[in-house]
Order: C-alpha cells, then sequence, then structure tokens
C-alpha cells in the first residue's frame, strides 16, 4: 500500500496539536517561514529517510518512512541565556510527547485515519541550536522526536 505522507503528518500534528502547551503543530507543507515569540512552542515536520523493498514483482511493496517532528520551545537566548530557566520550559515536552503517543487510543486512532500503516513514536533528542533546532537563523531550545511509518 502506498505512503500518503500529506495524510500522516497531520495526523501526526493533529496529536501534537493536543498536547498542554503546544501552541500549534503544522500541517503538511505548512511549515512557516518563520517563527515568533507567540507561535511558540510549536512543530514543524518533514521527511527526511524512507526505504522501498519489492515484496513481489514490480507492484507490490514494503514502504516505510521516518517523519521527524522538531519541537521549538523558545529562543536560545531568552531568559537572559540561563539555561536552567530554558531547560524547566522544554525538557517536560519528552514525557509529554511519550505520554501522548504510547497511548492505546491515540495509536489506534493514527492505525485508524492513517489505513494500512502501522506509525508509531521511535525517539526523542532534547536540545539547543544545531542543525535541526536552528530556524530563521535563530537557535532554539526544543526537541527532535522520530516516528516510523510502515506499510502494513
Amino acid at each position: 500500500m502506498p505512503f500518503n505522507e500529506l495524510t500522516a503528518i497531520n495526523q501526526i500534528a493533529a496529536q501534537e496539536r493536543a498536547i498542554a502547551g503546544v501552541k500549534n503543530s503544522y500541517d503538511y507543507a505548512k511549515n512557516p517561514d518563520m517563527l515568533t515569540a507567540n507561535l511558540l512552542p510549536a512543530v514543524i515536520h518533514f521527511i527526511p529517510s524512507f526505504t522501498a523493498e519489492v515484496r513481489g514483482h514490480h507492484n507490490v511493496w514494503k514502504n516505510s518512512l521516518v517523519v521527524q517532528s522538531i519541537l521549538f520551545v523558545m529562543p536560545r537566548e531568552s531568559q537572559g541565556g540561563k539555561l536552567r530557566f530554558l531547560e524547566n520550559a522544554a525538557i517536560p515536552y519528552g514525557q509529554k510527547w511519550r505520554d501522548r503517543f504510547q497511548t492505546e487510543s491515540v495509536i489506534n486512532t493514527l492505525l485508524t485515519e492513517i489505513a494500512g500503516v502501522r506509525v508509531f513514536l521511535t525517539g526523542g533528542e532534547y536540545g539547543a541550536g544545531g542543525p535541526l533546532l536552528t530556524y530563521g537563523a535563530t537557535e532554539f531550545i526544543g526537541w527532535t522526536f522520530s516516528f516510523s511509518l510502515l506499510s502494513a
């Protein structure tokens, strides 16, 4: 069964918008040009990789892809750059993502809404700045979450 990246990202984003504190999780191809303080915390998405394996002849495939959800909590220089204030605002989101995406009802919703695809949160990485947590030349404190999508 072919993947529909639009549906996958939109369903993940809908679940992320339901997490307490998240102001927005942008749908497929809707990432903003810039993030301002009134938009934070916010999540953008992209698909860094996919695999495709022939399962039979030339028209049956086992597809998988990775969806990255990047949570921008606040600019690194916020709160005078005092790390303890920044960490207090950002660190709890790791638990919030696990609480949301490791819940049977959310998993069942994703399995139903993205027919024929298994969707699972596979990891999260906390950080500040760097290639994935810099947006519009501003370094942010936040998280990079990975989702694995596998064709059934």
